[in-house]
């Protein structure tokens, strides 16, 4: 869509905001969503990010009406749709949301043009605008030449963009989409993240994806919102999840994989000291808001961000002490497991003959100063 895209459009799908106060949901003994908010602004693209059975899409299905919540309110707008103590239900056709699914659900005895009519052929709308409709989403999403086509004949990535306009073509407050991307190879999905995105950006629909795939998040995101066992833990923008997250499972999920248990010592604004366990050395790290001086935390660090000192093993500021475990070649350079007594530490380094540790090696490791210390 980057290179279909127009600027041409009589499209209004001006964004709706969208809001989830207390909503819970079980499946027998399961409780899958946990008394759970959110606040969705009008126009904006916000990921629910967490691994799979953390209750995301159950989430997804309870704002588009698929599912029913056990407790909580649902409003899209002005207008409540779930209320379960007023038992206020309101039926999903009657919400007017686009959906994509992971599956994109297109009828295979149906032309394009068909299929993303279908919304409006529902909604009784007269043919000469269903026409002239479907054709202006199909020149904005790069299907013009398709449309007589049946989905059989279209690659993935056109698929996607079939539910895609089916999705928008009747002009939704808000687009739900349960990871659409996920059944498309690595390079296509790079390039239909790049073009999601860039149809947000033009319609101004308010968006909310469910991805497992922090990268994804990242890419589309105005926020991110991570999902722990049916409950929002952390939401922030994609640089605040990435590189400032909140607990050990958010920093595990985004990336962060190694870990020190301590203790801090003090705090002065966004950082502090902390003492590690059993490890050696004081470290000074990033805090993470609410936490204070005494609190038991996990100092957290990308494994591309340690160093290793060759024949010093007495730990000063922002180091700790280690031997070498194993050394594994890792792409263009090595991966270096370390045992710290308490921990192991995984360091990825480029490869430099002669200077890498050899297994039973004592050696000390360097922090960096973006380490966090984050709940465990």
């Amino acid at each position: 869509m980057t290179e279909h895209l127009t600027n041409a459009s009589s499209l209004t799908t001006s964004g709706t905001g969208i809001t989830v106060s207390g909503v819970s949901k079980r499946f027998r003994d399961n409780h899958i969503l946990r008394s759970l908010d959110l606040d969705v602004e009008p126009g904006s693209f916000l990921c629910l990010l967490g691994p799979s059975g953390c209750g995301k899409t159950t989430l997804l299905r309870c704002i588009s009406g698929l599912e029913h919540p056990d407790e909580g309110v649902i409003r899209i707008g002005d207008t409540t749709v779930v209320d379960t103590a007023r038992r206020v239900q309101v039926s999903p056709e009657r919400r007017g949301l686009g959906m994509v699914f992971q599956q994109y659900a297109l009828w295979p005895h149906m032309t394009v043009a068909d299929n993303i009519a279908y919304p409006l052929r529902k909604r009784r709308v007269p043919r000469e605008q269903r026409t002239r409709k479907v054709t202006e989403i199909a020149e904005i999403v790069g299907l013009s030449a398709t449309l007589h086509r049946p989905p059989r004949q279209l690659s993935g990535g056109q698929q996607q963009r079939v539910a895609l306009a089916r999705a928008l073509v009747h002009e939704p407050p808000a687009l739900l989409l349960d990871e659409p991307l996920s059944n498309v190879d690595a390079t296509l999905r790079r390039q239909l993240r790049r073009e999601l995105r860039d149809l947000h950006d033009r319609l101004g629909t308010t968006c909310i994806l469910v991805t497992h795939d922090q990268a994804e998040a990242a890419g589309v995101a105005d926020v991110i919102a991570v999902v722990q066992d049916g409950r929002i833990v952390q939401s922030g923008t994609p640089r605040e999840i990435l590189e400032h997250p909140a607990t050990r499972f958010v920093a595990e999920f985004v990336g962060f994989d190694n870990f020190l248990e301590g203790r801090i010592e003090n705090v002065e604004g966004q950082r502090g000291v902390v003492a590690l366990s059993g490890a050696g050395g004081r470290v000074e790290v990033e805090i993470a808001p609410g936490a204070a001086a005494g609190d038991t935390v996990v100092v957290a660090a990308r494994s591309d961000t340690l160093t290793i000192d060759r024949g010093s093993v007495d730990p000063g500021d922002g180091q700790v002490s280690a031997t070498v475990s194993r050394v594994v070649p890792h792409g263009s350079g090595v991966e270096i497991e370390l045992d710290t007594g308490p921990s192991t530490l995984t360091v990825r380094e480029h490869l430099r003959p002669g200077t890498t540790p050899s297994p039973g090696e004592a050696v000390t490791v360097s922090l960096p100063r973006t380490a966090r210390a984050v709940a465990s």
